[in-house]
């Protein structure tokens, strides 16, 4: 597998891999009909903007041939945790996406996005890191925590019909993730 970063040539595979992660992880934990709304077409648009963005960073995940099967994304930390100060904040960075095809799940590459935006990000000083995930994703949470995240703050979103509660992993420290091997 390779890291590389996302380009406007990938728009159609990113949205593909965001609308299939998408669907695949959130099946059941979710108002449905916000769910199915959720489309390529409306993540190419997204996509596009995102590229275009000032500090909005992407890297894929691929296979051997070169084709992407995972997309992170991440850059200045833009939802900080309930009770973090603006002013000297812990956490400098965040992980907005992180999303693999469902059928390459548990193969290393959410591990291998996480270290390569971490070194980017060390690059860019940014020592420490939150992301947020849906606190029923057990999976996720699960992963977050083996890389050394601690849960650090939750809030309710609308997802729907339906509220959904997000939990925030941080790692006020990056490096454990460098230094985690695939198990």
């Amino acid at each position: 597998m390779t890291i590389r970063a996302a380009t406007h040539d990938d728009i159609d595979v990113l949205a593909r891999i965001l609308v299939s992660g998408f669907h695949a992880t959130y099946e059941g934990l979710v108002d449905p009909e916000w769910l199915a709304a959720k489309t390529e077409d409306e993540y190419r648009g997204k996509w596009r903007e995102w590229l275009d963005s000032d500090g909005f960073y992407a890297l894929v995940s691929c296979l051997d041939d070169g084709t992407p099967v995972g997309v992170v994304s991440f850059g200045k930390l833009k939802t900080p945790p309930p009770g973090v100060s603006l002013i000297r904040p812990l956490y400098t960075a965040e992980i907005y996406a992180i999303y693999i095809l469902p059928e390459y799940w548990r193969q290393g590459h959410g591990l291998k996005l996480m270290q390569a935006a971490t070194e980017s990000l060390l690059t860019m000083k940014h020592k420490s890191m939150c992301l947020w995930a849906l606190e029923a994703n057990k999976r996720a949470g699960a992963f977050y925590t083996t890389l050394g995240g601690q849960r650090i703050g939750k809030r309710d979103i609308e997802a729907g019909a339906r509220k959904a509660r997000e939990v925030c992993f941080g790692w006020r420290d990056t490096k454990p993730i460098l230094a985690h091997a695939k198990q």
